[in-house]
């Protein structure tokens, strides 16, 4: 069976399964950034490890992507008289602009908080 992004259940089922599929990386990136918060200098210290950056940024922007995606697959057909599931469209809608809203707000926070330890 053919599936095509053209009716309006589809991309509902899609929203929802996109807005799902955003929630672990960004779990994932917040739990990177809590685990290298140092309340002490309020600062998200982080050291020689090479992986850190680009793990905590893949993971925003995979969720951003992800949440994105299902925000519009979910803004397009909540509305829709022939959707036979508007609560797909309207949780996805709402999880995939929840997450994209976090990932961003979580990309900010690593931005202006970063400390990098340089060893002497």
């Amino acid at each position: 069976m053919v599936t095509t992004l053209r009716r309006f259940e589809v991309q509902a089922r899609y929203a929802l399964l996109l807005g799902i599929l955003a929630v672990p990386p960004f779990v994932a990136g917040a739990a990177l950034v809590a685990r290298n918060y140092n309340p002490d200098v309020g600062r998200i210290v982080y050291g020689e490890k090479r992986l850190f950056v680009p793990a905590l940024l893949g993971c925003l922007a995979v969720s951003i992507l992800l949440g994105g995606v299902a925000f519009v697959l979910g803004f397009n057909s909540a509305g829709q008289r022939r959707n036979e599931r508007p609560v797909f469209s309207w949780i996805g809608f709402f999880l995939g602009g929840t997450i994209c809203t976090l990932s961003l707000i979580l990309l900010l926070a690593f931005m202006m908080l970063r400390h990098k330890l340089v060893a002497a």
